[in-house]
């Protein structure tokens, strides 16, 4: 937390202070850094840690009851600004173009009313917590700013946030090629390679729910919004990834399936290529939200992880197929890593995990 400290504050009492943008590649220790230095934080900080598509769901959640009003965000943004000194988002990372598109006027807001601007660094450190005192903005990525919603629907419009950020925010990168989280974790699970891995899976997945019948289900996400499973039985529900990735579904949608089912089966998981690249940011999120939601309560930790396949033509997505000459792509490019596994029989790579 010292480190993290020393790196946004000045060495004059009186100086400018910006906020921190933390970015680099999976397992470097970033949000690791972030939680230290927030919890070294005194008690009476109105401090507040969230993730970005936490903190994204919240903002939309809050614009439709400020329905209504003249400037709806700049209300949610004031809200915001009272309710914490202290900002830390993890895991910054825009894939939605609805987020893209209110992030530049959310953040105007947030800085209009006094996010990492100027205040005294004496008074921070050693004074009592007050209103009158600055907000400031902590965050990590995976991402550098440039490289934030590359690719996304009228990303034009997100550019003057990306100059904003950079201009508030003292960015550093965390570079580091070792994954620190698999220094400490052995793997877990069953893995299958070869033609028969989706019919494994779906025999490991009635094996799962036993005697129960998978039925249709239909739950609600957020505000209203409901959610089609096609399967489902005891907590558990099973998709193709089409239906889950090649839609155009959301953090909030995942979010809502992972509060509703402990273990998810995800059959054809496709090899990624530009012309999927919005189903592989979905996937991305998917996963990410799996992992945010997941308990050490599960009640059947050896299935803990998300089964998936990497399969055959038949199973990849509509938006793959229209586009057969698309170049792969690796899917640490999309903030995640990537094994490529080949099929001993030369064929399509093909492969499923619990």
């Amino acid at each position: 937390s010292r480190w993290l400290w020393s790196r946004f504050i000045p060495q004059t009492s009186h100086a400018k202070v910006k906020g921190i943008y933390l970015y680099g590649g999976v397992g470097t220790g970033k949000t690791m850094l972030m939680d230290l230095f927030f919890e070294q934080l005194p008690c009476n900080w109105r401090k507040k840690r969230i993730h970005f598509h936490d903190l994204m769901l919240n903002v939309h959640s809050r614009l439709q009851r400020h329905k209504g009003v003249a400037d709806p965000l700049e209300a949610v943004a004031g809200e915001l600004s009272d309710e914490s000194i202290l900002l830390c988002l993890d895991e910054f990372m825009v894939t939605d173009v609805a987020d893209a598109l209110i992030l530049n006027r959310l953040f105007r807001h947030l800085f209009s009313n006094g996010l990492v601007s100027n205040f005294n660094v004496r008074k921070l450190i050693d004074g009592p917590m007050s209103n009158s005192i600055t907000k400031i903005l902590v965050a990590t990525s995976n991402r550098a700013p440039d490289n934030l919603y590359e690719g996304g629907l009228q990303r034009d419009l997100f550019l003057p946030f990306i100059a904003t950020l950079k201009e508030r925010c003292i960015v550093h990168e965390i570079g580091s090629y070792v994954d620190y989280r698999k220094m400490t974790s052995a793997e877990q699970g069953f893995y299958y390679i070869g033609k028969h891995s989706s019919l494994l899976l779906n025999q490991k997945f009635r094996q799962l729910i036993g005697e129960n019948v998978a039925i249709p289900k239909e739950v609600e996400v957020i505000m209203g919004r409901k959610l089609q499973i096609p399967f489902s039985a005891t907590g558990c529900a099973y998709f193709r990834f089409e239906e889950l990735c090649d839609r155009p579904l959301g953090a909030a949608d995942y979010f809502g399936l992972f509060k509703n089912f402990h273990t998810l089966a995800l059959e054809g998981v496709p090899i990624f290529g530009f012309s999927n690249k919005s189903a592989a940011y979905r996937f991305v999120t998917l996963v990410d939200d799996y992992g945010r939601n997941r308990t050490d309560q599960n009640e059947i930790d050896a299935f803990g992880k998300i089964p998936i396949v990497f399969g055959t033509e038949k199973l990849i997505p509509i938006s793959f197929q229209k586009n057969r000459k698309n170049k792969k792509i690796e899917i640490s490019e999309i903030g995640m890593e990537c094994r490529k596994i080949s099929d001993r029989n030369g064929g399509n790579p093909e492969f499923s995990t619990f």
